[in-house]
């Protein structure tokens, strides 16, 4: 982790060298990162745009072999093991997430600039927390939008994220919240791109239901 720190911690400070504001230095770290992290972020809503044409199998195999379940289950599974689905993978980025988010924190510890921001005026200091409380929720709101990539959406999705978003940001660096909102953004974004048909198609090669179906026995 500490190789993770002095790398943001080097790139806080030469991007804060040069806009001579915190907050945008602190948005172009994030884009640095979801940078480095596209790889991983394709691969995902790969597996969640091919998981979502699978369950679609599942309606269609369900009315087929009515209650037959076990066969329902072994072609599920076939399919799934054809198309190399993984489910755990939306869980492994947020793991990878984590020790980013903690990472971030200890390079602002380490920073010794004390540089403010023409964006958020208030906050006087790269150190220092969000005294009216802006930064946070919008954070929080923003975090919110993963809701909306869901297939099944409800209203923990939106309140949760935006509940520990809250909890852990109140009082923290307002650097944290400005990240936190920066890369919730930058993710959303990633989901529209990725969401597009030409580029599910061609890019992230997302097997169609249509594909899936031919693969029944």
């Amino acid at each position: 982790m500490s190789i993770f720190s002095s790398s943001f911690t080097i790139l806080l400070t030469k991007f804060i060298g040069l806009t001579g504001d915190w907050f945008i230095a602190v948005i172009l770290v994030t884009l640095v990162i979801r940078l480095c992290l596209l790889p991983l972020s394709a691969k995902q809503h790969k597996d969640q745009f091919t998981s979502s044409n699978l369950n679609q199998v599942k309606s269609f195999l369900t009315m087929k072999f009515k209650n037959q379940t076990e066969k329902i289950d072994k072609e599920l599974l076939r399919i799934a093991s054809k198309y190399k689905v993984n489910t755990f993978l939306s869980a492994l980025l947020l793991v990878v997430q984590a020790p980013i988010l903690f990472s971030m924190y200890a390079s602002i510890i380490n920073l010794s600039t004390s540089v403010g921001s023409m964006m958020v005026p208030w906050v006087l200091s790269v150190h220092a927390p969000d005294s009216f409380h802006v930064l946070p929720i919008l954070a929080g709101v923003f975090q919110a939008l993963g809701g909306f990539t869901a297939e099944v959406k409800s209203f923990l999705m939106f309140f949760v994220p935006v509940a520990i978003g809250l909890v852990f940001l109140w009082k923290a660096p307002a650097v944290l919240s400005v990240y936190w909102m920066t890369n919730s953004a930058l993710r959303f974004l990633e989901y529209k791109i990725f969401s597009l048909k030409a580029v599910r198609n061609r890019f992230l090669k997302v097997p169609t239901t249509e594909e899936m179906m031919r693969s029944i026995s």
